[in-house]
């Protein structure tokens, strides 16, 4: 028995190093920033909502998006993977000019923002 679990760990071992290998890199774009006081807390998460839906999904070198609040620092976190820096960096650019997302920049704190690249490999 103790046999058996030894080689089904080993298995599942050798098994994640595979995955690991074969996965392509990715950058994980971390943002933090507060937004404003005179926000309603709901209508903000309505537009967040909308910028997933209508804009960041829709960019190239998209994967995935979340967002969460912490009531501890009054700050939201938004983490969107890219296929590259280049992809997130060009998202970026475009999203601080485009016309529909201007109801969300505006909600936000601009001096409170943050925001941090991770490569993945």
């Amino acid at each position: 028995m103790k046999r058996l679990i030894f080689i089904l760990i080993c298995t599942a071992f050798l098994g994640c190093q595979q995955e690991h290998k074969t996965m392509k890199p990715y950058v994980i774009e971390v943002t933090t920033f507060k937004y404003l006081e005179s926000v309603d807390a709901n209508d903000f998460w309505k537009e967040d909502a909308k910028i997933q839906a209508n804009y960041t999904s829709k960019q190239q070198g998209y994967i995935h998006r979340e967002s969460g609040y912490s009531d501890e620092t009054n700050e939201v976190l938004v983490i969107v993977k890219w296929e590259t820096k280049e992809d997130a960096d060009n998202s970026m650019n475009k999203f601080m000019k485009d016309t529909s997302v201007v109801k969300f920049v505006n909600m936000i704190d601009i001096s409170t923002m943050k925001m941090t690249h991770y490569t993945v490999n």
